[in-house]
């Protein structure tokens, strides 16, 4: 009889929870052919913080070269803008995924929350612009059970 027993071996640490999720997310924009999530992140830096408060990457389209990238936008208005700025928008883009990767963009309108910009007060000093401050101000000051 011995006196010690055998014991399992030691097992290896899990990953790393931000390695996991990446290669989790790879594998998830591969089989859904949603953009590349690097492009996803660095979308301010390659397209610019006026173009990424009005649109994101969607899905990548098409063979290796030439493809469509589809862009997610609010509302019509972005969209005209998107329409206008493509040609720029498809030179940045191609700087970041490579030469002539992406020769199209296709625009998808989703709804979302507004913006700041939106929501914000008139500049204008007409009366109604004074009469709607001045409703807001005591809809925001009257305390809930009033």
């Amino acid at each position: 009889m011995t006196i010690f027993q055998q014991t399992r071996p030691v097992r290896a640490a899990p990953p790393k929870a931000a390695r996991a999720a990446a290669e989790v997310f790879s594998r998830l924009a591969r089989t859904t052919r949603f953009a590349d999530p690097g492009l996803a992140e660095n979308w301010p830096s390659i397209a610019g913080g006026e173009i990424a408060a009005l649109a994101r990457p969607g899905r990548l389209l098409g063979d290796r070269t030439g493809r469509t990238l589809e862009l997610v936008v609010r509302d019509g208005a972005a969209a005209a803008e998107m329409q206008m700025r493509a040609d720029d928008l498809i030179r940045a883009v191609n700087r970041y995924l490579g030469p002539g990767v992406v020769a199209r963009i296709a625009l998808r309108q989703k709804a979302g929350p507004p913006t700041r910009r939106e929501t914000a007060a008139p500049a204008d000093n007409s009366p109604l612009s004074a009469a709607l401050s001045s409703f807001r101000a005591a809809v925001q000051a009257r305390k809930p059970g009033d």
